[in-house]
């Protein structure tokens, strides 16, 4: 019995070289897009990508996957 993977767009607040969080000057969050169980393992794994904060995690359906 396998586990179904599901594709997650996670946006994330980028940050400078000192690591400190920078606002987004188009306003748009860069994102992210992970493949996990749900949308809290897809925030854990994006913010472990991109070291910093997730600020949205949204389901993006047709995509599944059968690990």
């Amino acid at each position: 019995m396998g586990t179904t993977l599901r594709s997650y767009r996670c946006h994330y607040h980028p940050k400078d070289q000192q690591g400190v969080p920078q606002p987004c000057e188009s306003g748009a969050l860069p994102s992210i897009r992970v493949q996990a169980r749900n949308g809290n393992e897809a925030e854990l794994i994006a913010a472990a990508t991109v070291h910093g904060v997730v600020a949205s995690v949204e389901r993006v359906e047709g995509d599944e996957v059968a690990a």
